[in-house]
């Protein structure tokens, strides 16, 4: 499954490969992207563990603090009903990586487990530590 979308210079792009869903997120990452990212997902027949590869490296984060507080309380209602999420994100710029770090400090629910790194292969690695 394989769902591209698309709004001006923003866009993400959602795949399932291998059990794991890949979201990529190119250019200014807004509010809105994140809110159709998560009707997305609701719209996915997923088990009750899942993996989630969120990578920023082509995005330019645009996020506020407020909106991060937002951004987490959305997705732990949105995660709520899975027995365990691991998110691994990835972002090759300090920016990127500093919002990562604030955003996991945020997901306070226990079924969420996330890790921040720079590379994608050692992402996957973590990812399928739990497979």
């Amino acid at each position: 499954m394989r769902i591209n979308c698309a709004r001006a210079m923003n866009k993400f792009e959602v795949k399932e490969e291998m059990g794991i869903i890949q979201a990529c997120f190119y250019g200014e990452t807004r509010m809105e992207n994140f809110e159709k990212y998560f009707q997305v997902l609701g719209q996915m027949d997923l088990p009750a563990r899942i993996r989630i590869l969120h990578d920023h490296r082509k995005a330019i984060p645009g996020l506020t603090t407020a909106e991060l507080d937002a951004l987490a309380v959305l997705l732990i209602n949105r995660l709520s009903k899975f027995e365990e999420v691991r998110i691994a994100y990835i972002s090759d710029s300090p920016k990127g990586i500093a919002m990562a770090m604030l955003f996991r400090d945020k997901l306070s629910a226990a079924n969420v487990k996330g890790e921040i790194f720079s590379e994608k292969e050692s992402a996957l690695a973590w990812l399928n530590m739990y497979a």
